[in-house]
């Protein structure tokens, strides 16, 4: 669990997916954790569950994950500056 900054969290989303090999969970919550996004890694495919203002599912391809998720940062947390995150790797 980590606080950063709403700019670079996208950034470190991506690259902590890259890195994991196996099966591998990321949730994004908004400092008040009231709103979260939820990444799940299966393999070649990412399941992302949004939790807010929206309640929608997506399954995406690697080459499709970082547009989806910075429009999601962007709708879900429009004012927040700081963003939580927690990790968690299954093998």
């Amino acid at each position: 669990m980590a606080l950063f900054p709403k700019e670079t969290t996208l950034n470190w989303v991506l690259r902590f997916l890259n890195k994991q090999s196996a099966v591998s969970r990321v949730e994004i919550q908004s400092y008040k954790r009231n709103r979260s996004i939820k990444v799940l890694k299966k393999e070649a495919k990412f399941q992302i569950i949004e939790n807010g203002f929206w309640k929608e599912e997506f399954i995406v391809e690697k080459n499709e994950l970082k547009t989806i998720l910075k429009k999601l940062i962007r709708r879900e947390f429009p004012r927040s500056h700081k963003l939580w995150v927690f990790k968690q790797v299954s093998e």
